[in-house]
C-alpha cells in the first residue's frame, strides 16, 4: 500500500457515500461501468455543427454528459476541467496544477465529476465547481476514473498502481503492477475491476483489492480500456497489435491482429461485435468468434475509441481531421471534418442524438442531426476476404513539459513519445525563441543553432520498430531569459529531403507546444 505517498487534502463536506454513476446519456469515459461504449440513444445520421468553443488546449480528453445536458471535457494545454451547457455556453472552469492529457471526466449521482491530471492528482469538485478533494498519487495519471454502483471511484497512475476510493475521497486500497498503468478500469457485474499495464499485462482484481487474475500480452497495454461483454468476456488492445478476448476467469478465447499497435478502447455492438482502432489507420469490427467482419481505412491514425449508437451505427475519430459514421455492415454514412486531427478524444451521444467531440484545432464539437450528405469518397471499407494492410505513415513526436510557464531563471524537462519511424531521419526538439530565432537542443550538447540534435539518439539518422515511450527529450537549466512566448517543437526530419535548416522536410506532422515565460 502507499498510504505514505498518498495524501487526501481539500476534504469540504462529507460526501453520500452509495453515490453511482450519473443516470445521465455519458457519464464517463465509454459510458458506463463494463466500458461498452455503447449508447441507449441514437446518434445523428447526417451531420450538422450545432456548435464549437474554442478551449485554449487541444481537446484531446473523452467528454462526459450529465443528466441536465451538462458538457464536460479537460482540454491539454489548458490545465482546466471545462463544463458547457448543451447548447455551448461556458459554465464554469476549474484549474489543475498541471495539463490534462487523455483522462476524462466522470459524474457521479451525487452530483460531483471526478477527473485527474499530470500534477498527478485525482480530483472531485461538485457541480458548481467547488473542489471537494483532492488525492495526490506517485505519477501522472493518463488513466479515466471509472465510478462503480457502490460510489467506488477507480483510477490508475504512472507511477504503477491502481488506486480505488470511496465517493468521499477515503483512500480504500491500490494494487501495484510492474508498469504505468495508463488504462481505464472497467467494473464487471460483480464488482472485479479490469485494467491493463505496461508490464505487458492485463489484470482483474476483486473489489477488496485483491489479485484475482492476470493475462499477459507481448507487450505494453497504454491507453486500451478493456470492455466487458454481458457474458463476462473481457476486450481490450495492446501494442503488441493484438485485440484480445478473454474468460471473465482470464483464459484466451481468441486474439485478432491488426497491422499495428492498438490504443483504442474496443466497443461492443449489441450484437457482440468488437469496435476498435487500430494506428494502422483503420477501423475495426471483429466478430463475437474472432474473425474479422469488415475494415475501414481512414487517412490517419486511428486512437479515438468508437462509440456505438443504438441503432447500430459506429462513430470514431481520426488524426485525418475527421469524425465518421458507419453502418452496422461497415459501409460510410458520413464523414465531418475538424481544423486539425482528432488524437485520442472519443465520441459521446447524448439523449437529444447530440454529438460531442474533442480536436487537436483547441474546440469541442456538437454535431446535431442533419442533412444526410454524399458520403466521403476517400478512405475505404474493406470487406474481411480481401483485407490488405495500408502502409502506415510515419505519426508526429508528441512532447510533454514539465509545465507550461516558467521564470526567467529555472529549468525545464521535456519528455518524448516517439512511435514507430520506418524510414531514415532525425527526430527533433527545437525551440522558437521570443525573438523569432530557433534553437536546435541536442542532450550532451544543449542548443545551438544547428539542426542536428536527434531527441538524445546517437548522431545520426535513426529507425524504430518499437515505440518509446516517455523519453527524456530534453532537460536544462536557464538563467536570466527574456519574458514572452516560447514555442517548443518536435518531429521527425526526412534525411533525404532536407538540406538545410531553412528547408525542413517532416514525416507526419510537427508538435508544438506552447511555453511562457514570466
Amino acid at each position: 500500500m502507499k498510504t505514505a505517498v498518498a495524501v487526501i487534502a481539500l476534504l469540504a463536506f462529507v460526501l453520500p457515500l452509495n453515490a453511482q454513476p450519473a443516470n445521465s446519456p455519458w457519464p464517463m469515459f465509454r459510458r458506463d461501468i463494463r466500458h461498452s461504449g455503447r449508447s441507449d440513444y441514437p446518434g445523428p445520421s447526417g451531420p450538422h455543427l450545432s456548435w464549437s468553443y474554442l478551449t485554449n488546449g487541444q481537446v484531446s480528453s473523452s467528454p462526459a454528459i450529465g443528466s441536465d445536458g451538462r458538457v464536460y471535457v479537460s482540454p491539454y494545454e489548458s490545465k482546466c476541467l471545462y463544463v458547457f451547457t448543451s447548447a455551448g455556453s461556458f459554465v464554469w472552469s476549474y484549474a489543475t496544477g498541471n495539463t490534462i492529457d487523455y483522462p476524462s471526466p466522470a459524474l457521479g449521482s451525487n452530483g460531483v465529476v471526478y477527473f485527474a491530471a499530470n500534477d498527478n492528482r485525482v480530483y472531485a469538485c461538485t457541480s458548481a465547481g467547488k473542489l471537494s478533494w483532492s488525492y495526490l498519487t506517485g505519477g501522472r495519471i493518463f488513466s479515466s476514473p471509472a465510478i462503480g454502483t457502490d460510489g467506488g471511484v477507480y483510477i490508475g497512475s504512472h507511477d504503477g498502481h491502481l488506486y480505488a476510493f470511496k465517493s468521499s475521497g477515503e483512500y480504500s486500497w491500490d494494487y501495484p503492477t510492474g508498469g504505468e498503468v495508463q488504462s481505464s478500469p472497467a467494473l464487471g457485474s460483480d464488482g472485479t475491476v479490469y485494467f491493463g499495464s505496461k508490464d505487458y499485462r492485463v489484470y482483474a482484481i476483486t473489489s477488496a483489492g485483491a489479485l484475482s487474475w492476470t493475462f499477459p500480452t507481448t507487450n505494453w497495454i497504454t491507453c486500451s480500456s478493456p470492455a466487458i461483454g454481458s457474458d463476462g468476456r473481457v476486450y481490450i488492445g495492446s501494442f503488441d497489435q493484438q485485440v484480445y478476448a478473454l474468460t471473465s476467469t482470464g483464459s484466451l478465447i481468441w486474439s485478432f491482429t491488426t497491422g499495428n499497435f492498438v490504443q483504442s478502447s474496443p466497443a461492443l455492438g449489441s450484437d457482440g461485435t468488437v469496435y476498435i482502432g487500430s494506428y494502422d489507420n483503420r477501423l475495426y469490427a471483429i466478430t463475437p468468434g474472432g474473425a474479422l467482419g469488415w475494415s475501414y481505412a481512414t487517412a490517419g491514425v486511428v486512437h479515438s475509441s468508437p462509440a456505438v449508437g443504438s441503432d447500430g451505427h459506429v462513430y470514431v475519430g481520426s488524426r485525418d481531421n475527421r469524425v465518421y459514421s458507419f453502418d452496422a455492415e461497415g459501409a460510410l454514412a458520413w464523414s465531418f471534418i475538424t481544423g486539425r486531427a482528432i488524437w485520442s478524444s472519443s465520441p459521446a451521444l447524448g439523449s437529444d442524438g447530440d454529438l460531442y467531440i474533442g480536436s487537436s484545432d483547441n474546440r469541442l464539437y456538437c454535431l446535431k442531426q442533419g442533412s444526410v450528405p454524399t458520403p466521403t469518397p476517400s478512405p475505404t471499407s474493406t470487406p474481411a476476404a480481401t483485407l490488405t494492410p495500408t502502409p502506415t505513415p510515419t505519426p508526429p513526436i508528441d512532447l510533454t513539459a514539465d509545465k507550461a510557464e516558467y521564470g526567467t531563471t529555472g529549468s525545464i524537462s521535456v519528455t518524448a513519445d516517439v512511435w514507430p519511424l520506418t524510414v531514415p531521419c532525425y527526430p527533433f526538439v527545437r525551440v522558437l525563441m521570443a525573438d523569432g530565432s530557433t534553437l536546435y537542443y541536442q542532450r550532451g550538447v544543449g542548443f545551438t543553432a544547428s539542426p542536428v540534435p536527434y531527441l538524445g539518439f546517437a548522431a545520426g539518422t535513426i529507425m524504430t520498430t518499437e515505440p518509446i515511450m516517455g523519453y527524456p527529450a530534453l532537460s536544462a537549466n536557464f538563467s536570466g531569459i527574456p519574458t514572452g512566448a516560447y514555442a517548443l517543437e518536435g518531429g521527425a526530419v526526412d534525411m533525404t529531403r532536407t538540406i538545410s535548416a531553412s528547408n525542413l522536410f517532416y514525416f507526419g506532422t510537427v508538435d508544438r507546444e506552447v511555453l511562457r515565460v514570466k
